[in-house]
């Protein structure tokens, strides 16, 4: 596997509810292809809440308001002919697949996918190494003790969960973005900021982790990868 190879998807949501801890549908899911030479990164956002328009049209990063499943195959799909792996930070974003989408499309993602943790959890083991104390993000522990030259991630001002559900609420009470006042602007600017830097700090992780591999998967087939939507901004 190449850095080259690879895009890092991360969705935020509400999270369970109620008692019984009821997954909910992620509001939205990011995709960020790292830097590398002869490249620029990439950064896109889709939007699963079909009602907010509103936020698409804010936010030039959201590319797109789709399902849940039409949004999985196509990065499927893609992977599998571009020779791309998949990476996400912790199980989250494979329980959540398998929960809501059929299990064949669930096998196909999983296929082409990766969960960085565990090989995060082995390279400190391997290295006997103890993870710090940071506030109360553990990705943001693995990254100073991985990539410690890597900027932290920061939580948006009212927290993820409780910034989707704001502009839910926000998109059904006022349709036009042009007519939200600024504070609701800051939190759809915010969420897809804190969304952008969970997928940063797991690429760091990840190049760290590559760095000394002896092992190296061949180039995809295609040169071009249109996964994403344009340059990072």
């Amino acid at each position: 596997m190449r850095m080259a190879d690879t895009i890092f998807l991360d969705f935020e949501g509400e999270g369970p509810k109620g008692p019984g801890r009821v997954p909910q549908l992620p509001f939205l899911a990011g995709l960020y292809r790292p830097k590398v030479e002869g490249r620029k990164s990439q950064f896109s956002v889709s939007l699963f809440s079909e009602h907010c328009t509103p936020v698409k049209n804010g936010i030039p990063e959201i590319s797109e308001i789709t399902t849940l499943e039409a949004f999985i195959e196509r990065i499927t799909e893609q992977s599998e002919t571009e020779t791309l792996t998949i990476c996400y930070w912790s199980h989250h974003e494979l329980e959540t697949v398998r929960h809501f989408l059929p299990t064949d499309i669930a096998e196909r993602f999983e296929a082409v996918s990766l969960n960085v943790k565990p090989m995060a959890d082995r390279h400190l083991n391997r290295r006997g190494r103890t993870l710090g104390d940071i506030e109360d993000k553990a990705l943001n522990a693995y990254l100073s003790a991985i990539s410690p030259k890597s900027a932290l991630v920061n939580a948006p001002n009212v927290g993820a969960a409780e910034s989707c559900r704001r502009l839910d609420r926000y998109s059904t009470n006022q349709k036009k973005w042009s007519n939200w006042d600024e504070k609701q602007k800051e939190v759809a600017t915010d969420l897809v900021k804190y969304n952008r830097e969970d997928c940063r700090a797991t690429a760091s992780i990840m190049r760290k982790l590559l760095a000394g591999r002896p092992w190296r998967r061949q180039p995809p087939k295609h040169a071009h990868s249109t996964l994403l939507a344009g340059g990072d901004r």
